[in-house]
């Protein structure tokens, strides 16, 4: 909040993440708690995954740089906390179970995204 007053901004009003909900749809609702619990934990790994990729592009192609490490220090932190949810899951779930229910992930999510309109104002 502090850098938006700097630059005398506000926040916008918050919208409906339409790719979030995409991905909670995609979620195991039934199974057993060890297959719900790691679908929670890698929707939140992809999230981070995403927002990480978006802030080094942000931060990549700033002039100031003054913003281009503002944004680097949130992808860097986006990236810590990617890991360290799927870290979790690894710790909790068989790696091999992991990493199949990564992939299913990662291609439910590339159908998502031929999907979604794509918008300037999302970063997370």
């Amino acid at each position: 909040m502090s850098e938006l007053k700097k630059r005398n901004l506000t926040l916008g009003k918050q919208r409906k993440d339409e790719y979030v909900n995409r991905l909670l749809a995609f979620q195991k609702k039934d199974g057993s708690p060890d297959e719900r619990f790691l679908d929670k934990l890698l929707i939140f790994a992809l999230i981070e995954a995403r927002s990480c990729e978006r802030f080094k592009r942000l931060s990549e192609g700033l002039q100031d740089a003054y913003l281009q490490n503002f944004y680097r220090r949130f992808m860097e932190s986006e990236a810590g906390h990617y890991t360290l949810f799927i870290e979790l899951a690894e710790t909790y779930v068989d790696k091999d179970t992991v990493r199949r229910r990564w992939q299913q992930w990662l291609q439910y999510e590339a159908d998502v995204m031929k999907e979604i309109e794509v918008r300037g104002d999302r970063i997370h």
